[in-house]
């Protein structure tokens, strides 16, 4: 049976999170909120949704050598996600975010990186074994864009494909190229990358061909309520969204790639595949926080049976 192991590389963090009513304007003070302090990191939130949705994880992040970090590498451990190679940075705290969020789930979020950035080149030089017989190494955008790019060679020169959540869109150093097998972005992101407006399906379609022309062989670009576009050699085409009510929209996308990855990895099909990822996010929308919001296998399972 072939190795179905999903190698992801990125961030970890932990979360403060407040939820109020409505979010503050510029020095306005919003009380009566809500608190949870959980794990999130857009690395993490992946690993951890790909591992819930029933993949075979490895995950690839620093920490600091502290009680966050410590009790992060649990919580992986909890998920089934292997944690021998993760890097513990003796010199920096572990990455923290500060996140508030409304009635309708809508957002605010802000990150200290701390450890996230001493995950180098150098260190996944030294792992580049772990690359060989993998099926799919998953990647985003909060750690050096030196370390991706290198992931990224890594995998191209022992024939792994490769999936990028190319978020958050600080530093465009890191190219849309054919080291990409699959690319995934929001509006946001697929506007900074292409300096088109993105906000209608036209727009989104338009975006989609100009990524695509830069040699990924697919571009999803995730549109929210309005679902999610899909480019690849022999089609392009839109997905529409399941119709909920969003309580808590952190993460939505990092369980989109998590889920996505593992169907990918399984055999499915391209529009198969955002399927089941697109069930995965709209049953994370429904709770509250990052990684406790993540639904797992019988979940989105049970979800598909009900929304067909």
């Amino acid at each position: 049976m072939p190795d179905r192991r999903i190698l992801v590389i990125g961030s970890s963090n932990v979360d403060f999170v407040m939820r109020l009513k409505s979010l503050p304007e510029r020095g306005e003070t919003v009380t009566d909120g809500e608190f949870l302090q959980t794990f999130g990191g857009k690395g993490a939130n992946q690993a951890v949704a790909s591992a819930r949705a029933g993949g075979s994880v490895t995950f690839i992040t620093a920490v600091g050598d502290d009680h966050f970090g410590r009790a992060m590498e649990e919580n992986f451990r909890l998920d089934g996600i292997c944690t021998d190679h993760i890097l513990r940075d003796t010199q920096h705290r572990s990455g923290t975010a500060l996140v508030m969020t409304d009635n309708v789930g809508d957002n605010y979020l802000s990150v200290a990186p701390g450890a996230n950035y001493s995950l180098t080149a150098s260190h996944l030089d030294a792992i580049s074994d772990l690359f060989e017989g993998a099926s799919l190494i998953v990647l985003q955008m909060e750690i050096p864009p030196s370390a991706v790019i290198r992931a990224l060679e890594l995998a191209h020169s022992k024939g792994v494909p490769t999936l990028l959540n190319y978020a958050p869109v600080r530093d465009m150093s890191v190219a849309v190229s054919h080291l990409i097998d699959v690319l995934v972005v929001n509006t946001n992101e697929a506007a900074a990358l292409t300096r088109l407006e993105v906000e209608t399906l036209e727009q989104a379609e338009a975006a989609a061909e100009v990524l695509y022309s830069l040699g990924p062989r697919r571009v999803i670009v995730t549109l929210g309520k309005q679902g999610v576009w899909v480019k690849t050699s022999s089609q392009g085409c839109h997905f529409a969204a399941y119709q909920v009510t969003p309580f808590d929209t952190t993460a939505a996308g990092d369980t989109f790639c998590g889920a996505l990855a593992v169907a990918l990895v399984q055999g499915a099909e391209t529009i198969e595949a955002v399927r089941f990822a697109s069930a995965a996010s709209a049953l994370s929308v429904q709770r509250l926080g990052a990684q406790p919001s993540i639904p797992r296998r019988e979940d989105i399972d049970r979800f598909l049976e009900a929304n067909p």
